[in-house]
């Protein structure tokens, strides 16, 4: 996976591209990463999967989110 296919990745599990996959999130979050990723999973398991489905976390989730695909972006 590259870091351009990871934010589509994100944009797609955020509603911002149709079509995520059923378990694209699981199988990220679940198998270490490759090196370049594995800081961006290890972020998206402390600061998003815990909140996943709580309402009042939605915006916090969305927001967390945003930033990693904005820095995948940028440093793609």
């Amino acid at each position: 996976m590259t870091r351009a296919e990871l934010a589509s990745m994100l944009r797609r599990f955020v509603g911002d591209e149709p079509d995520c996959g059923d378990w694209e999130w699981d199988d990220f979050v679940s198998v270490r990463a490759q090196p370049n990723l594995e800081p961006y999973r290890l972020r998206l398991l402390e600061d998003v999967h815990p909140h996943l489905g709580k309402e009042d976390r939605a915006a916090e989730v969305d927001d967390t989110l945003r930033e990693v695909i904005a820095e995948l972006e940028i440093s793609t």
